[in-house]
C-alpha cells in the first residue's frame, strides 16, 4: 500500500510517500521526500508532488494520506478518518491555530480532489498531550474562561515528543511506560514535554505554540502586561503585535541576524561588530537558559527522570547548545561526554552517562504519521 504523508505550511508543502504493508511485522519503507517552496495554490503544489512522486509509484495508486494537523483542541485526542464531520469540526479550531489549521485544511481539500478513492487521515500535534493533567493545562484565569473558551494548554510538537519517546524505549526493548522522559524538541520550533511512564504530563507550548521557549522566530514566555502594555501605549495593533510575536522575535528579532542557530552561533564568534556580536551572545544565551530551566521544571514534576533526550534540527546537529544547556546541571544528575557529544551521526546515541542520561533520539514524525494513518484504516476495517 502507498502511504503518501502532507505536511502543509503557510508557504510550503512538504510530502513523503511510504510503500507500507497492513502487517505490523512489516516495516514501512520510505519511497521518497520532498517540498514545494512558495507555494500560493495548494492545488498546484500537491499536482506538483505528483509529478515528482510519479516514477516511485510505479503505476500503483496511493490508497493512504496522512495529514498533519497541528490543533485538535479538545475534540481529538487521536489519530482519526477525514469525513465531513471531522471536516467541520477541524475548521472550527481554525481561531485557535490561525497560522496551521487552515492550510492544513487547505492541503486536506486538495488532496481530495486529486485522491477521491483514497482514506485520509488526521493526525493532530496536541493528540499526544491530552493527557495533560488539569493543574498543568489550566492557566490562572476566571474558570469561565477555561469551560466556556477552552483558554488552556494544549501543547504542540505532540507526534515529534510521541515518536522520540517510544524510539528510546524501544531501543532499550522496553516500554514507555518504564521511563519518565524529558524530551527536548529543538527545532525553528521549540518544546520540552515530560512524558510520565508514556504520557505526556507537562508541556512548555500552551493555548499557541508562541508559549514557552525562545524560537527562531517566536518569542516564547513573554509577560501578558508587556503585551497589553504595547497595545495599549505604543499603541501596536494587536493583528501587528501577533506577527511580531511570531515571526520577529526569538533568535533573529534578538541577534539580527538569523532564525537559524548556525547563523547565530557564528556572529557570536566571528561578528566584527562587538555590538552584533552581544546581540547573537545574547540570543544564544536566553535560548539555553531556557530550556535548561524547563530541563530542571520537568525533573521537579516528575519527581526525577530516567533520561533526558534532545531531538529536531538543533536538538541534533548543535553539539555546543546541547553542551550549554546541560552545564550547570550536574547537582540534578545530569552531564554530558564531550568527545561523545561532538559526534555527528544520524543514529541514536547516548552522550552523556550520568544519573539521568542524556541522549540524542532523531525524530521521524512522517513515520508515525503513516503508521497512525495505517493503524486508523485497520481499526476502520477498510
Amino acid at each position: 500500500m502507498k502511504v503518501l504523508v502532507l505536511n502543509a505550511g503557510s508557504s510550503s508543502l512538504k510530502f513523503d510517500l511510504f510503500d507500507a504493508e497492513m502487517d505490523e511485522s512489516r516495516p514501512e519503507r520510505l519511497l521518497g521526500k520532498g517540498e514545494i517552496a512558495r507555494v500560493s495554490d495548494m492545488g498546484e503544489a500537491l499536482q506538483e508532488a505528483f509529478d515528482q512522486m510519479g516514477p516511485l509509484l510505479g503505476g500503483e495508486p496511493v490508497e493512504a494520506v496522512g495529514h498533519r494537523v497541528v490543533h485538535g483542541g479538545d475534540l481529538f485526542h487521536e489519530s482519526v478518518i477525514i469525513d465531513a464531520k471531522v471536516e467541520k469540526e477541524i475548521e472550527s479550531l481554525c481561531s485557535l491555530a490561525p497560522l496551521h489549521n487552515p492550510h492544513n485544511l487547505e492541503a486536506f481539500r486538495a488532496a481530495r480532489i486529486h485522491l477521491p478513492k483514497a482514506t485520509h487521515v488526521a493526525v493532530f500535534d496536541t493528540a499526544f498531550h491530552f493527557t495533560l493533567p488539569p493543574q498543568a493545562y489550566a492557566y490562572g484565569l476566571p474558570y469561565e474562561y477555561l469551560i466556556e473558551k477552552k483558554i488552556r494548554r494544549y501543547g504542540f510538537h505532540g507526534i515529534s515528543h510521541r515518536y522520540v519517546s517510544w524510539r528510546f524505549a524501544q531501543l532499550h526493548g522496553k516500554s514507555r511506560d518504564d521511563y519518565r522522559m524529558i524530551t527536548c524538541h529543538l527545532g525553528n520550533g521549540c518544546s520540552v514535554c515530560a512524558v510520565d511512564r508514556g504520557k505526556s504530563i507537562d508541556t512548555s507550548m500552551g493555548f499557541t505554540p508562541l508559549e514557552g521557549l525562545l524560537m527562531g522566530t517566536r518569542s516564547g514566555d513573554v509577560d501578558a502586561g508587556a503585551i497589553i502594555y504595547l497595545i495599549t501605549h505604543e499603541h501596536v495593533p494587536p493583528a501587528e503585535l501577533l506577527g511580531i510575536l511570531n515571526g520577529k522575535s526569538g533568535l533573529k528579532g534578538l541577534s539580527g541576524v538569523s532564525n537559524d542557530m548556525r547563523d547565530v552561533l557564528r556572529a557570536a564568534e566571528e561578528s566584527e561588530s562587538e555590538s552584533s556580536q552581544a546581540r547573537a551572545q545574547l540570543a544564544v544565551d536566553i535560548f539555553c537558559y531556557r530550556v535548561r530551566k524547563y530541563i530542571g521544571a520537568y525533573i521537579a514534576a516528575m519527581n526525577g527522570a530516567d533520561v533526558l533526550i534532545f531531538t529536531a534540527g538543533i536538538g541534533e546537529h548543535a553539539p555546543s547548545i546541547r553542551a550549554r544547556i546541560c552545564a550547570g546541571l550536574d547537582n540534578l544528575g545530569i552531564t554530558i561526554d564531550e568527545r561523545e557529544n561532538q559526534i555527528e551521526s544520524k543514529e541514536a546515541r547516548r552522550i552523556g552517562n550520568s544519573k539521568i542520561p542524556v541522549w540524542i533520539v532523531p525524530t521521524e514524525e512522517e513515520l508515525l504519521i503513516a503508521r497512525d494513518t495505517l493503524r486508523c484504516i485497520r481499526k476502520a476495517g477498510i
